[in-house]
């Protein structure tokens, strides 16, 4: 039975000998990995809260050390906390779960080669590294490179994956692209063809929900705003720009705080439709805004186009 290691903060040790070290709190007398210590093997793996459930796949690691501690939460109390360093070994899956002594644990996890599996099923790992972030380029539609950077997380060196997405996809299929790689990443540890067609869907969602509740009550600081972050755009750059200028023109005219923000952000709106040529009619506007506005696409990825898109950038920012 080989101990199971959720972690929700997306942190996985980097397969090949990694080391992180995890806070865990303890609660009611209970230890995380009641029966585990140094030199035993777990797997440690996504929790996934926007499906409440832990993601199959991560990375086995080994138990390096543990150690019992307390904690200070903001109220000032004091709580039991253990700390866990793990070492990563390689990525591997469970296949089912079940309750021993107090922690779950799989009696049948199956080691994973994602570089041997990449020509049948490409996968970019987010193992020892945090992805903070990318970039689309357009030069024309053969050439638009697409980059995510990040850090290492024991060193803290800066990172990156890239790929040209030109003549497989267009610009803004390549922008929402870069925004679905990101938030699989962080999400599942793994952008697979799957997980970057549901993180595709989530995060167009959350765009035209950001882009209709942005709108209808006149809000442009939410523009672009989603689970995965901000999305660094035309329109929210310009809304960034004209609601700071106009609320402190507002300010300096002798407007009260209450005042100068509700008009800059009515104002700003006014001048992001209008110089953006987005419709206020309600069917339009959220498609207008996330294409015209945000270089967003919606159309639904194939998942053979997924599996071309993922081939196309290295495993890991190591590789």
């Amino acid at each position: 039975m080989t101990p199971i290691l959720p972690v929700a903060n997306g942190i996985l040790p980097r397969p090949g000998g990694g080391r992180i070290t995890g806070v865990f709190v303890v609660e009611k007398g209970d230890e995380p990995l009641a029966g585990a210590g140094p030199g035993r093997d777990v797997l440690v793996c996504p929790w996934v809260a926007e499906d409440g459930g832990l993601y199959p796949v991560g990375v086995a690691a080994r138990i390096l050390h543990i150690g019992a501690h307390t904690a200070v939460d903001g109220a000032g109390r004091e709580l039991p906390v253990t700390t866990v360093t793990l070492e990563g070994q390689g990525h591997a899956r469970w296949h089912t779960l079940k309750a021993a002594g107090g922690f779950v644990a799989s009696p049948d996890v199956e080691a994973l080669n994602l570089r041997s599996m990449r020509r049948e099923y490409p996968a970019i790992s987010g193992a020892g590294w945090l992805p903070a972030g990318g970039f689309t380029e357009f030069r024309d539609p053969t050439d638009i490179p697409v980059t995510i950077y990040g850090a290492d997380i024991e060193t803290g060196k800066a990172v990156n994956i890239s790929a040209n997405l030109g003549g497989l996809v267009s610009q803004e299929q390549a922008h929402t692209i870069e925004h679905g790689i990101i938030r699989a990443l962080r999400t599942y540890g793994l952008c697979t063809p799957r997980t970057l067609l549901d993180s595709l869907a989530r995060e167009t969602a959350e765009l035209k929900q950001s882009v209709e509740l942005g709108l209808r009550f006149a809000l442009p600081e939410i523009l672009g705003r989603t689970g995965a972050g901000a999305c660094g755009n035309q329109m929210t750059n310009l809304a960034q720009f004209y609601l700071a200028r106009e609320f402190i023109d507002n300010v300096a005219a002798g407007k009260s705080f209450g005042r100068s923000l509700f008009d800059a952000r009515r104002r700003t709106m006014s001048q992001l439709t209008g110089e953006l040529g987005i419709t206020m009619e309600r069917d339009l506007r959220v498609l207008q805004g996330l294409k015209k506005g945000m270089s967003h696409d919606d159309t639904r990825l194939r998942v053979e186009t997924g599996k071309r898109v993922i081939g196309r950038f290295a495993a890991d920012p190591w590789g």
